[in-house]
């Protein structure tokens, strides 16, 4: 019996799905001075001090609340609405259905807050609140890379991970992925459902890569969040 070539084609039924794109120039500029007029400030460190509220385990991580001018408060809640309403779009399209969350119904939860992160430190397994999340990078080091891809101890592993997010859904079976591993780059932004758990690796390097992350959910809720109802 001949065996002929025959048409095959492969699908993901299964899974979140996760959005990359870039931020401008100006949203980058905007978010890595306010992070280091912050820190550069002993009362706003204090003020702003948002490390209760979140999972890392950092030594610095800030709210930028009240810290925007309104030209740069409105310039982020702009850019930042927007990418999510590009996710919620592009999800509905992939998903070939309506989701809860409507592209023109998308808003930013306050505050968002930035990462500074340290040799040493990370963030463990966790998930955020509302419908959508972000995380986008301000500064990537290329010692933290070199980790992973000059033969020092992280490359030898059949897992290089310093530095690195990883985002977890499922569990593990043969043919499939359970998670996905990244390398953050400088203005890389990544979209993903608020509830998907996603963690962040150690690095060894004496240096320092700077994040700032966000929440979004419906008018509704976003309401709720400035009132005081809602946890990050």
């Amino acid at each position: 019996m001949k065996i002929k070539e025959r048409y095959c084609e492969w699908f993901k039924p299964f899974g979140p799905y996760i959005l990359k794109t870039t931020i401008s120039d100006e949203l980058h500029k905007i978010l890595l001075d306010s992070a280091y007029k912050v820190r550069e400030n002993k009362k706003l460190k204090s003020k702003n001090d948002y490390r209760k509220k979140l999972a890392g385990n950092l030594s610095e991580e800030y709210s930028y609340s009240n810290i925007f001018t309104k030209e740069q408060e409105e310039f982020v809640d702009k850019e930042f609405t927007w990418l999510g309403s590009v996710y919620t779009k592009a999800s509905i399209e992939a998903l070939g259905k309506d989701l809860s969350l409507q592209p023109n119904e998308v808003s930013l939860l306050k505050p968002i807050w930035v990462n500074f992160m340290k040799s040493g430190e990370w963030n463990p397994k966790h998930t955020h609140t509302g419908d959508i999340s972000c995380v986008t990078y301000l500064k990537v080091p290329k010692e933290i890379s070199e980790e992973n891809n000059k033969g020092n101890t992280s490359s030898k592993s059949n897992t290089p991970s310093a530095g690195r997010i990883e985002f977890l859904y499922g569990e593990h079976i043969d043919y499939c992925n359970s998670g996905r591993m990244i390398e953050p780059k400088e203005k890389d932004i990544y979209l993903f459902p608020a509830r998907l758990f996603h963690s962040v690796y150690p690095f060894k390097s004496k240096t320092e890569r700077i994040s700032v992350s966000c929440n979004f959910a419906n008018k509704l809720k976003s309401l709720k969040y400035l009132e005081g109802k809602g946890e990050i």
